[in-house]
């Protein structure tokens, strides 16, 4: 199995990839949630979802819906979080297990995700996103780890105010990662200057 780990500041809506998954809380899709880009993206689509009692985004709900063309994904695939006051790190953990399980069953692996961050936290203090990672990654590995052609491939969108903190959280995830599989870990556009344009790094 191969792994290719991308790491980018473009939003959600503008990754290429066969799947997105939104993290979404109960209530009223807000500016800031990791879905409300794709709401706005897709006209309200999620949003008339929770309106309609169809999708009220609790803790542990899935939902997979096709994205008719609205974002650059063919599908999107929804996590609820439940009540936004309850929301902790360890939360998003124990649900990426369970999104990574859902997508390996759905032959999905070619993934963009967006982890949400409570507000004070941070990658490195917590090592949430350290462990988010590795949760997704680790059903898949299960599933397929001796298929040397069985290629996952990740982009997580990130907020470019958080790309110091990520960096130093990403060592780890190679360490973790070196003697169990092939993998490539791409910062992609995350530096960008007046004069020279994105910044492109590989490790």
């Amino acid at each position: 199995m191969k792994l290719d780990l991308r790491f980018t500041a473009r939003p959600l809506v503008e990754v290429w990839c066969e799947t997105v998954v939104a993290f979404v809380f109960e209530g009223a899709v807000e500016n800031g949630d990791c879905a409300f880009g794709l709401d706005v993206k897709t006209m309200g689509y999620l949003s008339s979802l929770k309106k309609r009692g169809f999708w009220k985004g609790e803790e542990g709900d899935t939902l997979l819906v096709a994205s008719q063309g609205m974002i650059k994904a063919n599908k999107i695939l929804l996590k609820g979080l439940g009540a936004r006051r309850y929301f902790t790190p360890g939360l998003v953990s124990h649900r990426m297990k369970e999104i990574g399980i859902a997508l390996d069953k759905m032959a999905v692996s070619d993934i963009g995700i967006r982890i949400p961050v409570a507000q004070g936290e941070s990658f490195e203090s917590t090592s949430m996103f350290e462990a988010a990672c590795v949760h997704l990654v680790e059903p898949f590995l299960i599933s397929h780890g001796d298929e040397p052609d069985f290629l996952l491939k990740i982009v997580f969108s990130v907020n470019a105010d958080q790309i110091g903190e990520l960096e130093s959280t990403v060592r780890p995830l190679k360490e973790h990662f070196r003697s169990r599989l092939d993998h490539t870990i791409i910062f992609d556009g995350l530096v960008k200057s007046p004069s020279t344009g994105p910044a492109y790094r590989r490790d």
